[in-house]
């Protein structure tokens, strides 16, 4: 992302963002990618952008299914699963003055790719008080999902052995409030705070994910047909987060925090910190932290057993995503000011993910296993902007 500093343009009446991402799991999942933005000042109130971003995703993934497999039948579906997937979005953002100290941006979202559609409409208004050092904002965002997989939506909770088709494609909705405030404490100091709430209702289970059926005393998978995950219809989230940016002379720190939690049981707290040093007038090197820590959702369960096979919960996933885990990040972005204009960065990060490899519901070999799938991960994105 562009530092505050490369914002202005002066009497430029455009800029340009472009992005490329490179992000590589250990023996897993790659991801290259790129994104443009074009900015255009229409006038001295308004601006209009168009920003476009095209992803391949490619590698393996985790299905849920357990590590060890003891049968060769249906039940043994495989720990990782390869998978290969482009993704198109484009977004289109308008800024305008409602007056000398109200904004209004509206924002319109599409988003494609063979299994997947999302389209979204967004507004926020801020407002400047207080000799402009205080700033509150109101957000509000729409976003229509359909999900279309390849071999159709199973039946959740239905064995993998039958492979029943429900329906070809499903749809989900989400609705998101935001309400925030800026305030600029002391010279050199600003802090921000906002929350965010969400509502979601339609198809949230993932269709590719499945929940391994094993003995309750061994741990074996036997002959023990796997089944299809299932996730509730319904989906309440909440997020808090709070921002301090401090200067020291030409020196800045940024520090977050982010609580996030949902009546699906899930707990989350991320810290993340910034510090960035000027080298020289043109170069500057920002280290950062980020550490991200979140309980398991209600219905998680990396495995059933053969005893509850006759009587299965309504709902569960063995998806790792929604296990008890923690992230830490660490990484390092150097900037340049060339003589040609504009900006050039360079970020590396360095991401390690861990949970829980012995769950009160592993059992037999299984726990011996270890079950959750650890992950190790390298990111590398380079940035240009400039005003033109």
């Amino acid at each position: 992302m562009p530092v505050a500093a490369a914002e202005g343009g002066g009497d430029q009446p455009w800029r340009v963002d472009i992005g490329a991402l490179h992000y590589a799991e250990d023996d897993r999942i790659t991801v290259n990618g790129g994104t443009i933005r074009l900015k255009r000042k229409i006038d001295e109130e308004s601006s209009l952008s168009v920003r476009t971003t095209y992803d391949v995703v490619s590698g393996a993934s985790p299905t849920g299914a357990v590590k060890i497999q003891s049968s060769s039948g249906a039940s043994s579906a495989g720990y990782l699963t390869q998978f290969d997937a482009k993704r198109t979005s484009i977004g289109i953002d308008w800024d305008t003055s409602l007056g000398e100290l109200t904004r209004l941006t509206l924002a319109v979202d599409r988003s494609m790719q063979s299994t997947y559609e999302s389209a979204g409409l967004g507004a926020t208004l801020a407002r400047d008080f207080n000799q402009r050092n205080t700033t509150l904002v109101a957000g509000i965002g729409y976003s229509q999902d359909l999900v279309k997989p390849h071999n159709g939506i199973h039946y959740g909770m239905g064995s993998i052995a039958e492979d029943k088709i429900r329906k070809e494609d499903d749809t989900k909705g989400q609705l998101d409030l935001q309400l925030g405030i800026t305030q600029v404490i002391a010279r050199g100091t600003l802090a921000q705070l906002n929350y965010v709430h969400g509502w979601a209702e339609g198809y949230m289970t993932n269709p590719y994910k499945i929940i391994s059926i094993v003995n309750s005393v061994t741990g074996s998978t036997g002959d023990y047909d796997a089944v299809y995950e299932k996730r509730p219809r319904v989906r309440d989230t909440n997020a808090l987060y709070a921002q301090l940016n401090q200067s020291f002379g030409n020196d800045i720190a940024y520090l977050s925090y982010r609580y996030f939690w949902d009546d699906w049981g899930i707990k989350a707290h991320t810290v993340d910190l910034k510090y960035r040093h000027p080298l020289s007038e043109r170069l500057f090197v920002q280290p950062h932290v980020r550490y991200y820590q979140q309980t398991a959702a209600d219905f998680y369960r990396s495995m059933l057993t053969n005893t509850e096979a006759a009587n299965l919960p309504q709902y569960a996933s063995a998806d790792y995503r929604l296990a008890k885990l923690h992230t830490t990040s660490v990484g390092v972005k150097v900037g340049y000011r060339p003589n040609l204009g504009g900006e050039l960065s360079a970020r590396i990060e360095l991401i390690r993910q861990n949970g829980e490899e012995q769950p009160w519901d592993a059992v037999g070999i299984q726990r011996e296993a270890g079950v959750f799938p650890s992950l190790k991960a390298t990111m590398v994105h380079f940035a240009y902007t400039t005003p033109f």
